[in-house]
């Protein structure tokens, strides 16, 4: 399908060009680029999930909607999904989203198995990988809502269990039959207060109801682990503003013992706190609990319009909340989207896996309102349906798509340029600067002292603590020693420095980690002249570690200071370790695409040695001496692992138009546009 894909595309380019016909102007990418390192275990050659979810759109396209390309022409949405960058879907799967008897739909996208099916298999065809999204319910789960479904309502726990365990197996084979790559199961949906009808709150939050609750995650996990061990296994649970809930429900699933792989939490800027919390609450999930981590729903709007009958979730300024601060607008959509990607990536250790967009195409129907009240009682692609009121009594308040101005496209069905943020996430390629992540402070663990000391190697101190501030075998978060203090009495401005002279241009990355109580406030500085940036906080308790970190971007030669500095109230204690300050990325080659040249290089040799001339001919991929269509159709198979399709180190030099280090369809545009005199 890969080799299909490719093909298509150079096959239609090449017709255009054949016919003097000129290529439409493609979505402009987002101006910044994401790189995710470390990721291990990831079915996508070390890039992140770049996933949506999209789960209402055969209900959509069954009620008349239709989706386009950037050109303006009809095409499969999941194709455009994936030239988009996307690699995986997010689907959910309710159990009878239906009246009983009359088989009505109670709307939502009707979210059953059988649709669930359709859908993978167009995302197979895509090429898109599956994410799996188990509500164990009829209809909308969610912390204010988990209700077990019809069939199972009268069950015990352990028969719930059982039954879970039994519908999960049969729902996996179910959409493996369809050829699609299910890379992760979600065991539930926002199971923040519940699932599957146990709900924390009716046992007093005791750890005997946790344990009950464990049983039902457990069931699905040992379903999932039963049917094929190589897919991961997520929790998803929300408020990642409330940092001491998260911890909390971590904690309580490490103690009830519950089998996960991935913390997965909803992120709405909106209600859900800044992205540095959310940064902040992950990594110390992931570093406590040795779990990957990961944004399983989100989204921005980019206007107010209301296209349906349906209200919408945000309709106006004032319900954009407090904590962050992005136009209403498509640039805003794509800063935002890039910055949460970010702010997923800056998880140590390669814990943070991706970010999935919620419902990027739950467009509104057009018509008069008896239409499109029809369409949604038939097809379900409304919030929900007059026959919903049967599981729900409060799906008499809904009705049509409450976030079809939140979506990656138009009302019309045309993909934004936030769409195509997704091509600038990508993971650590093969040929990456080997001086990237490697961290350039020479003692970030205070190790190196091999003790208590006052004044450690490479580090200047000023303690104002009346207990101590100096490096000792206390709470350390890795090794056996950390930077800790202790006061009886209220202090301020005790801080610890440390600087390097940088070898290269870039942008660097300054972390620490560090825990400490309630009152302690800290403050992490990267500063070179007159320039700094700044990252502070507060204690979130002990062993409850945090990983606050900046980034600025640095000119080979300069000599740039870390200081982090701490205060606190009486009885203030904490520590910090495990510094660093890396690259993580270095200045974007020249754009080589906007004047096409041709160069010589000559290679010196000793004076026994012919003299080595290497002519590079930029888009000649097959070096016959000049740049044609051939060229994109080799690029083409070779991207698509053709193993006839060689291709010598001088065309890989030739055919790398973009100067990002891979041949890919990106190489392929960029040729064919050349050769239409586009560029």
């Amino acid at each position: 399908m890969k080799i299909q894909k490719l093909f298509a595309a150079v096959s239609a380019a090449a017709v255009l060009l054949s016919c003097g016909m000129l290529f439409p102007q493609m979505p402009a990418d987002a101006a910044e680029t994401v790189a995710f390192s470390g990721i291990q275990g990831l079915p996508f050659d070390g890039d992140p999930f770049k996933g949506v979810d999209v789960s209402s759109v055969a209900a959509l396209e069954d009620s008349g909607v239709r989706f386009y390309d950037a050109a303006g022409k009809e095409q499969d949405i999941f194709v455009t999904l994936a030239d988009a960058g996307v690699n995986t879907v997010r689907i959910r799967i309710w159990n009878n989203p239906t009246v009983s008897g009359s088989g009505a739909t109670y709307g939502g996208g009707a979210n059953d198995v059988r649709q669930a099916v359709r859908i993978a298999e167009r995302c197979a065809a895509a090429g898109l990988k599956l994410l799996l999204d188990f509500h164990y319910s009829d209809f909308w789960a969610d912390p204010a809502k988990q209700r077990a479904p019809k069939a199972w309502e009268h069950f015990s726990t352990a028969q719930k269990a059982e039954a879970i365990a039994k519908f999960t197996a049969d729902t996996l084979k179910t959409i493996r039959a369809t050829g699609a790559e299910i890379a992760m199961v979600q065991i539930g949906n926002e199971t923040t207060t519940g699932m599957c009808g146990v709900h924390l709150a009716d046992g007093n939050w005791s750890e005997e109801k946790w344990r009950e609750l464990a049983s039902l995650w457990n069931a699905g996990a040992g379903a999932v682990r039963g049917f094929d061990r190589n897919i991961l296994i997520a929790l998803h649970f929300t408020n990642p503003e409330k940092s001491s809930n998260m911890a909390y429900i971590a904690k309580m699933l490490a103690q009830t013992q519950v089998d996960y792989d991935v913390f997965a939490t909803s992120y709405y800027p909106y209600w859900h706190g800044t992205l540095q919390n959310l940064t902040q609450v992950l990594s110390n999930i992931a570093t406590t609990y040795h779990k990957k981590v990961l944004v399983a729903e989100t989204s921005w709007a980019y206007n107010y319009e209301n296209t349906d009958f349906g209200g919408n979730t945000i309709s106006e300024a004032s319900q954009l909340g407090d904590y962050v601060s992005y136009p209403v607008s498509t640039a805003g959509q794509t800063a935002f989207l890039t910055d949460l990607f970010r702010a997923v990536s800056a998880v140590p250790g390669g814990a943070g896996i991706g970010v999935f967009y919620w419902e990027p195409a739950w467009l509104g129907i057009s018509g008069d309102y008896q239409t499109v009240s029809r369409l949604w009682n038939t097809y379900g692609a409304g919030w929900a349906t007059d026959a919903a009121l049967e599981f729900d009594p409060d799906a008499k308040y809904a009705g049509g798509s409450s976030v079809e101005n939140q979506a990656l496209f138009d009302k019309y069905g045309r993909p934004l340029d936030s769409l195509y943020v997704f091509r600038n996430i990508h993971g650590a390629d093969s040929d990456r600067d080997p001086h990237k992540d490697k961290n350039l402070i020479g003692n970030p663990g205070f190790e190196r002292d091999g003790g208590w000391a006052p004044q450690p190697d490479g580090w200047k101190l000023h303690g104002t603590a009346d207990g101590h501030f100096d490096v000792r075998a206390e709470d350390a978060h890795g090794g056996g020693y950390a930077l800790h203090w202790y006061s009886e009495e209220p202090f301020s401005g005790s801080t610890a420095a440390t600087q390097i002279t940088v070898a290269e241009s870039g942008r660097y990355r300054a972390a620490v980690t560090l825990q400490a109580d309630e009152s302690t406030e800290y403050e992490i500085t990267l500063s070179t002249g007159d320039r700094k940036e700044t990252v502070s906080g507060k204690g979130s308790g002990w062993a409850n570690w945090q990983t606050p970190a900046v980034e600025m971007d640095l000119a080979a030669g300069e000599t740039v200071s870390l200081t982090v500095s701490v205060s606190g109230g009486a009885g203030a204690f904490g520590s910090v370790d495990d510094c660093e300050i890396i690259l993580t990325e270095t200045p974007a080659v020249s754009d080589t695409t906007a004047v096409p040249v041709t160069t010589t290089t000559v290679t010196e040799t000793t004076a026994t040695e012919a003299e080595a001339v290497t002519v590079t001919i930029w888009g000649d991929a097959d070096c016959s001496g000049e740049t044609d269509v051939s060229d994109a159709v080799l690029i083409a198979r070779y991207a698509a692992e053709d193993g006839e399709a060689v291709i010598s180190a001088q065309g890989k030099a030739n055919g790398d138009v973009n100067g990002d280090h891979r041949l890919d369809s990106d190489d392929c545009t960029d040729i064919l546009r050349h050769i239409a005199k586009l560029i």
